[in-house]
């Protein structure tokens, strides 16, 4: 038979050295939600397990209250790391309440009423809340990597059952030899010992594949202004072409170009300008859809890609954003304006010459007075409709 201590050996090891590994991770600035708690969690998870190793030696208070305390504190911290690292609201509060209400019962059940089958009871029924709670949140539509979450969150249902199963043979229902006395208690360790290490591989796996996902992000956004920066839109904008040269779905793309923005820059400083990039920026992307494409194109010009839409409507969604940015200047306390070039889809169009209808259509809109919208009929000769005269004047 197995000794429980020769089992906390591995437990404690593991617990630290995820402890550590975190740790590091935190250390380095990285901005990975969840591991500051995850890494508290594997250090209280530690310390009580090797309390609970040393109980023959240390005072009660320590070796059975604290220890099973302090296990407690490391499955609220590491349920409030899963919960932060999916998004999602924390409890952690909540986790710190029940720790205190069960850190009180031990007290009783070791110093006022002793009793040995209760103490297991209550930690029992508290693990399986919180394995369930952890179960419950990696089980749920989230970021990737899917599989991993689902392993670790079918582990954790799996734990929690068992501790059901614990409390349920500590209150004396015992329905088989297996789950009574010393097997019971190694299953228990041995069960534990494999949850930590799925915990650990998970947290690793979630680690390296946001930070992954991070650097792909900062690989695509101009950092400035939140929008795509120049290589993602074109990758993203060569798929719309195909799609609507395969399939004949309407595409439009408006040009815009901040008015007289070296004019702000001059006298406000550039400073202030970054404030009017971001602050038409956020007009921009509040407004589009979740299938629309905006992007930065060169200082305060900006490309905005809008699948399955016409030239109409795109002039339409072209003077909403004038006028919601027209409104936001005027809060910055600015005159600010925005002119806008719209160009529609042409079979056999490329990015390039599609842009390039676009650009003159700004052109145009520069030349006849700024804040307007003009947009490009055709590819040949490239006849436009004055945005004052025709298309909502400014």
């Amino acid at each position: 038979m197995l000794d429980v201590r020769t089992l906390l050996v591995p437990l404690v090891l593991t617990a630290i050295l995820s402890a550590v590994a975190l740790c590091l991770v935190n250390r380095q600035n990285l901005p990975v939600p969840g591991v500051a708690r995850w890494a508290i969690g594997h250090v209280f998870g530690a310390i009580g397990m090797i309390f609970s190793a040393a109980r023959d030696v240390l005072p009660d208070i320590l070796g059975i209250v604290a220890s099973n305390a302090l296990i407690v504190l490391a499955l609220v911290f590491l349920l409030a790391g899963f919960e932060q690292f999916v998004g999602r609201r924390s409890w952690v509060r909540a986790g710190l309440v029940l720790a205190g209400l069960v850190t009180a019962t031990l007290a009783y059940f070791t110093y006022i009423q002793p009793s040995i089958v209760a103490r297991v009871m209550v930690m029992s029924l508290a693990s399986a809340l919180l394995c369930g709670g952890m179960a419950l949140t990696l089980l749920r539509p989230g970021p990737s990597p899917v599989l991993v979450r689902q392993i670790c969150g079918i582990v954790n249902l799996a734990l929690s059952l068992f501790y059901v199963v614990r409390f349920y043979v500590a209150s004396g229902e015992t329905f088989t030899d297996y789950f009574t006395g010393a097997t019971f208690i190694v299953g228990v360790h041995l069960f534990g010992f494999v949850h930590q290490l799925v915990l650990a591989f998970t947290q690793l796996i979630l680690i390296s594949e946001w930070l992954n996902a991070d650097l792909k992000r900062q690989a695509s956004i101009d950092p400035l202004t939140g929008a795509l920066n120049r290589r993602a839109f074109t990758f993203l904008a060569g798929k719309s072409l195909s799609r609507s040269e395969r399939s004949n779905h309407s595409l439009s793309v408006l040009l815009c170009d901040l008015d007289h923005f070296k004019r702000v820059n001059d006298t406000r400083g550039h400073a202030f300008g970054d404030q009017v990039l971001c602050r038409f920026a956020s007009v921009v992307l509040s407004a589009l859809r979740v299938e629309d494409s905006f992007c930065r194109y060169g200082g305060e010009e900006f490309v905005t890609l809008l699948p399955d839409t016409g030239p109409e409507e795109a002039v339409a969604v072209a003077e909403r954003l004038r006028r919601a940015y027209e409104v936001e200047a005027s809060a910055l306390g600015i005159n600010g304006t925005v002119s806008v070039g719209v160009a529609y889809f042409i079979s056999g169009d490329t990015l390039e010459s599609l842009i390039g209808r676009a650009d003159l259509a700004l052109y145009q809109a520069k030349t006849a007075g700024r804040n307007c919208t003009i947009l490009a009929r055709d590819d040949a000769g490239i006849a436009f409709v004055p945005a004052r005269e025709v298309l909502f004047p400014a």
